[in-house]
């Protein structure tokens, strides 16, 4: 995984010219939505419950936030979309689909007669588009775990392919209009049904989308894009794994009922507008609550789950990473069709995933990481809680990316707020979060997050952790942080609770963030005593060269 310094100079617009007030810093206007229904298919009564039609809502922005590049049509830059062999190489997806269609009636018959056949069976399917196919390692030992212990025999994994075969097959079914990709940007929304879901992930699976580098040329008339890999060549080869737990969630779909099926994940790319010093350093409201939590942000129910993710959505999970972003993607293969068609995260941008489930469980962490069994959601899996207003159930994860090996820079001003600019964005959460749930900003969900950009990337976790705190206040949502267990931020909880007995508010927080030296963020802020708030309004106050905050000269 290549890690890209962040080296944006001062004048980075994020860091210039604000807006004065959240109302105005928030995107707002309604979202206009396309339904586009899929036509009835009559198909063979093997596959007829498995490939029920679906339906895809897309909702997307007025108008984009950035001009199409020189010599991009305005109209081809807003309609890029998915590539499909069926409407980019009608001779090969012919070729791909007779060998589709063989592979699951011989599974429905009781052939392959073993793992390995079934392995090869794959390999020819996915060597139709590639020419050749590698061995498949670690599907290969995947596949003999399963076995060993019990979590599937040879007739489930046959049962299995044989859906995922039918699922590929009829991609131009799942999806009559394509997929619009979700640009740098432009803010959007895209619901897919988990139909449509598992349908993406099949393809990936069977070698049946075009390449990365093709996905990338765009429409004709645009720029290319700059999109994650969605290739699973090297988890298909070298990462067992993470195999074991795609391979858990495929058993899994497949055996699911219709009423499941058709629920939907979203997709969203949200965009914040440029906030400034002066917005900060005059923003008049309370510090949120915050809760300290031991254990994992994927059990946060209710809250914003924080995805520390790279620029590229996903990371390395396709391509060797075992971090934060890379396991959540694993254990939840649902956040991976993302990688399809979210274009990289620009500085003011987040990514929101809606409505995944988590299907495997997992022990470790980065070399250690391990599939350790399958998710027992609430209930089931089949049936795990009431849709929201647009069919979704499960958690909202935000992807946000932290600057990469910032270094004694993240201590200046340009460097927090950058942080507290793409901080906000994820703090945004879901776009169509007021229209599910019919909440005010009282009742907003929570943010779940931790040490983000703490680690390979280099970030200090006490600085982040305030910032993370005054992102979610001016967002009005509570805080609920997750340590892991890192004795830096040990001390968060006092801090915290002193500040908030101060009566601090996000101005005088943000006015406590300037100038700290490596690893001595909470101990500098320990030497400060917040003198008496003044009764002038905080944008009437003048901030002196000690930030009114009586700094002890050392």
């Amino acid at each position: 995984l290549k890690l890209k310094p962040f080296n944006r100079s001062v004048t980075d617009p994020c860091l210039m010219g604000g807006r004065q007030s959240l109302s105005e810093v928030r995107p707002g206007g309604s979202l206009t939505e396309m339904e586009v229904e899929e036509p009835s298919v009559q198909l063979p009564d093997a596959a007829a419950e498995a490939d029920a039609a679906t339906s895809t809502t897309l909702a997307t922005s007025a108008a984009p936030d950035r001009e199409p590049t020189p010599g991009e049509d305005a109209v081809t830059f807003s309609r890029s979309i998915v590539k499909f062999y069926h409407d980019t190489d009608e001779a090969l997806w012919e070729r791909m689909v007779l060998k589709l269609e063989a592979f699951a009636a011989q599974c429905i018959s009781g052939l392959p007669e073993s793992s390995d056949a079934l392995v090869e069976a794959v390999q020819q399917i996915r060597g139709v588009a590639a020419g050749k196919s590698s061995h498949l390692s670690a599907l290969r030992k995947a596949m003999e775990a399963f076995e060993e212990t019990g979590l599937c025999q040879l007739q489930g994994l046959r049962d299995a392919f044989a859906f995922l075969a039918r699922l590929t097959r009829d991609l131009p079914r799942h999806f009559p209009e394509g997929i619009l990709m979700l640009v740098s940007g432009r803010e959007g929304q895209l619901f897919l049904t988990r139909r449509q879901c598992a349908a993406l992930l099949a393809a990936g699976f069977f070698g049946a989308l075009p390449t990365p580098e093709a996905q990338a040329q765009g429409c004709e008339g645009s720029s290319p894009l700059d999109l994650p890999r969605f290739d699973f060549t090297f988890v298909l080869d070298a990462d067992k794994t993470k195999m074991m737990c795609i391979l858990c969630y495929f058993l899994q779909i497949a055996t699911l009922d219709e009423k499941f099926l058709d629920q939907k994940v979203s997709f969203a790319r949200v965009l914040q507008r440029p906030l400034d010093h002066d917005f900060w350093d005059t923003l008049d409201l309370p510090l949120s609550p915050v809760v300290i939590q031991e254990g994992c942000i994927e059990d946060s129910a209710g809250n914003l789950q924080a995805d520390f993710a790279n620029e590229y959505l996903g990371g390395g999970v396709l391509h060797g990473g075992n971090v934060q972003e890379e396991i959540r993607f694993s254990i939840c293969p649902e956040c991976l069709v993302g990688m399809l068609f979210c274009e990289k995260m620009e500085y003011n941008e987040a990514i929101v995933i809606c409505g995944t489930r988590q299907f495997s469980c997992y022990t470790g962490y980065g070399g250690s990481f391990r599939f350790s069994g399958l998710h027992q959601a609430p209930g089931n899996p089949g049936n795990p809680g009431n849709p929201d207003a647009f069919g979704r159930v499960g958690p909202h994860i935000v992807a946000f990316d932290a600057l990469v090996f910032p270094g004694d820079a993240q201590y200046s001003q340009p460097y927090i707020l950058r942080e507290l600019l793409k901080t906000s964005a994820a703090c945004q959460g879901d776009p169509a979060e007021a229209q599910a749930t019919k909440d005010g900003p009282g009742d907003r969900q929570g943010f779940a997050t931790g040490n983000w950009g703490c680690g390979v990337f280099g970030g200090d976790p006490q600085l982040k952790a305030l910032i993370q705190w005054l992102a979610a206040s001016a967002a009005e949502r509570k805080l609920v942080f997750f340590p892991f267990g890192d004795p830096r931020v040990a001390d968060l909880p006092a801090h915290v609770e002193r500040l908030q007995k101060s009566g601090a508010r996000c101005s005088d927080l943000y006015r406590l963030l300037q100038g700290h030296l490596p690893g001595q963020v909470f101990k500098e802020i320990a030497n400060l005593s917040l003198r008496q708030a003044s009764a002038e309004p905080p944008a009437k106050k003048k901030c002196d060269s000690a930030l009114q905050l009586g700094l002890k000269e050392t």
